[in-house]
């Protein structure tokens, strides 16, 4: 009866066909209503483009290297970090094998950061800090690894002086002891001059890679094969295997490169089998690095505090020999801005899953030397077939540690030393000599016209960096200077949008001075000629470049007296919408993209300080993470939706069914 409802009433048959017509049509709308819903509010949001200010969802991601600025931890803490390494060791609270670095906090460092206009003296040791990373991008804070009172824990033996330079230092783990050690130069003033030292190597140990680590004795290096007391430079490289060595020069001029194994012997720490592994100029910065089964040995022309390019010898064998003997390479892409305007400081050898990649982890001495911004500068290298490693100098550059694989940053700036703090001395029409008596010839990275007219000069104006440039006519009264994008050392410049930027002061004005760039037969300036009095200005251009050669040339003339000074010279890409969208890609010898790869999104603004921290993408485990949430994130809430659907609908049919039957 109740099923045949209606059917025995005379007219009602109609009335509801029509009733559930309606029924049905309210039902659709209802489930599309719930569909439309369970998309837009389950489907996948577009991930907000996460600055180096932001911390990433993920510790396994890709993530955004940013040179030329101070860098913060995860916390966003500042960090000084200068003369240490990265070694691989377990973690004690998880038993994972984790990045950590170790680095020499000075007090210099800190007053430099906050006003980075000038050069400061002294080198306080303030302690070694540790931190720790899964990705080499994202650094946490351990704490001190060794602090003041234990740098100072032989002044009894001088005095009751403090230590004066504590730093170049690495950490290595002796199986033999179950203990880490801790190798650092380390000097003890002998007299109340402050002139005079006892200089040696620290030996301090401890239970836990992030320390706290206790001084147990100093070593005389003459005991282990150098004429000196002291090491002229050193740093600790890590073997595949964990095993730890000491790479270091002799203490006067640096002109022998030596390594050690650091073991046990008489039940302490000690330097085993010491091999001279180089005789020849004077080389610092010396640091070893392992790419394909074979051994280089790296390091710094004589310039102290300053920049320099990278010297290189290779090895089938740690202990040697080295080719070619007792001379060292120059490598390619290290000449155009001296190696990103750092000295060699230590490397780490990335294994991904599909790449090896080597990294080069530079020194600016900025604090003692004035020469920019930021202490760590680090920059991936490229091999050819043979074997041949090159500096690849970016600004910015994007590293999967998962994968290995780099890849440039969209914001990067093309222009190497465009501060032209490189040379750190004044260019001379003739160029000048470096420490081994050879001609550089020109301003690093710079090829100029009319050198009379045009050098590198120091700064008179207390802006940041030691040196910027001077078009003021002499003999010549027109110069101009020029960079080829496309010259050893760039990476690949792509088509795309950019920002051509630099600052200048014109004090009385030129006859004619202009900033220019060339590509695709389409040229663009910004002119420079009018007077700015003596307050310095940034002038900035957007250009659309088709990618392939590209020249950028400066050029003025005019009278003596007329004078114009440029500094900051920069082009960097405009990723579209800030996003840094570049893939990560293998890179063969000639930096050239070799296969596809994930991405990574990243904004900055470049006026801030930046931490070094991964970015959200789609080529690491953050990106796995975020298309799984594409998966099971919206699944929920559209099942949700149709079933809200399929109740209305219910509610719907029994209203209608009622009201037809009150109707009747």
């Amino acid at each position: 009866m109740n099923e045949n409802i209606g059917s025995d009433i005379p007219g009602t048959g109609n009335r509801i066909r029509d009733h559930t017509r309606a029924k049905h049509r309210l039902t659709i709308l209802f489930v599309a209503l719930a569909m439309i819903l369970g998309l837009s509010f389950g489907a996948p949001k577009a991930v907000a483009a996460q600055g180096a200010g932001q911390k990433s969802d993920s510790a396994g991601g890709s993530g955004l290297i940013v040179n030329d600025r101070f860098w913060d931890d995860a916390d966003g803490n500042p960090m000084y970090m200068q003369g240490g390494g990265i070694f691989d060791f377990p973690d004690p609270a998880t038993g994972k094998v984790s990045h950590f670095w170790y680095g020499v906090h000075f007090s210099q460092a800190e007053a430099y950061r906050q006003d980075p206009t000038h050069a400061l003296t002294g080198n306080d040791f303030i302690s070694v800090d540790v931190y720790k990373s899964a990705n080499l991008t994202d650094w946490q804070y351990q704490g001190v690894a060794l602090d003041r009172a234990q740098a100072d824990a032989f002044s009894s033996d001088f005095g009751g002086r403090s230590a004066g330079w504590v730093c170049r230092m690495g950490v290595a783990y002796v199986p033999e002891l179950h203990t880490y050690a801790m190798l650092i130069q380390h000097e003890m003033p002998t007299d109340a001059t402050g002139r005079n030292f006892d200089k040696k190597v620290m030996i301090a140990t401890a239970d836990s890679p992030a320390g706290p680590f206790k001084a147990q004795r100093r070593i005389d290096m003459r005991d282990y094969g150098l004429g000196t007391s002291n090491t002229g430079d050193q740093s600790v490289f890590q073997d595949e295997d964990g095993t730890g060595y000491l790479i270091y020069s002799y203490g006067r001029g640096r002109g022998s490169v030596w390594a050690a194994r650091i073991g046990a012997k008489g039940g302490q720490v000690d330097l085993l089998e010491p091999t001279k592994l180089y005789q020849g100029f004077g080389r610092e910065g010396n640091a070893l690095f392992k790419y394909a089964g074979r051994y280089y040995l790296a390091g710094s022309d004589l310039f102290g505090w300053d920049a320099s390019r990278i010297h290189f010898q290779v090895a089938d064998h740690l202990f040697g020999p080295y080719q070619p003997v007792n001379q060292t390479v120059i490598m390619d892409g290290s000449r155009a801005d001296f190696g990103h305007i750092t000295q060699t400081g230590f490397y780490y050898t990335l294994h991904g899953s599909r790449a090896e990649t080597v990294i080069h982890c530079g020194d600016r001495w900025a604090d003692f030397a004035g020469n920019g911004l930021g202490y760590n500068q680090w920059n991936p290298l490229s091999f050819d077939d043979s074997g041949t490693p090159r500096f690849n100098s970016m600004s910015r550059w994007k590293l999967d540690a998962d994968t290995g694989l780099w890849s440039v940053g969209d914001a990067n700036d093309y222009v190497l030393n465009g501060s032209f703090e490189a040379d750190r001395v004044s260019v001379g029409e003739q160029g000048y000599r470096d420490k081994d008596g050879k001609v550089i010839a020109d301003i690093a990275g710079w090829r100029r016209v009319n050198p009379d007219a045009v050098n590198n000069v120091a700064d008179a104006y207390g802006r940041v960096g030691d040196y910027d440039l001077r078009f003021a006519p002499g003999r010549s009264r027109s110069a101009s200077i020029v960079q080829d994008l496309d010259e050893p050392g760039h990476v690949p410049l792509h088509a795309g949008r950019f920002l051509l930027k630099l600052s200048y002061v014109n004090p009385k004005g030129m006859d004619h001075a202009r900033i220019a760039i060339e590509s695709g037969g389409k040229t663009s300036e910004i002119d420079l000629a009018a007077s700015t009095g003596t307050d310095w200005k940034q002038a900035s251009l957007p250009v659309d470049l088709p990618g392939g050669h590209t020249k950028i040339t400066i050029e003025a003339s005019g009278s003596l007296g007329q004078t114009l000074h440029v500094d900051d010279v920069s082009l960097t890409g405009v990723p579209e919408k800030g996003d840094e969208t570049n893939d990560l890609v293998d890179h063969d010898g000639n930096g050239t993209p070799a296969g596809p790869g994930g991405s990574a999104s990243g904004s900055v603004n470049s006026d801030q300080s930046l931490p070094v921290r991964p970015t959200a993408g789609s080529g690491g485990l953050s990106s796995t993470l975020a298309a799984t949430g594409i998966a099971i994130g919206r699944t929920p809430i559209f099942v949700a939706s149709c079933l809200l659907a399929g109740i209305l609908s219910m509610v719907v049919a029994v209203y209608c069914r009622r009201r037809l039957i009150e109707r009747n």
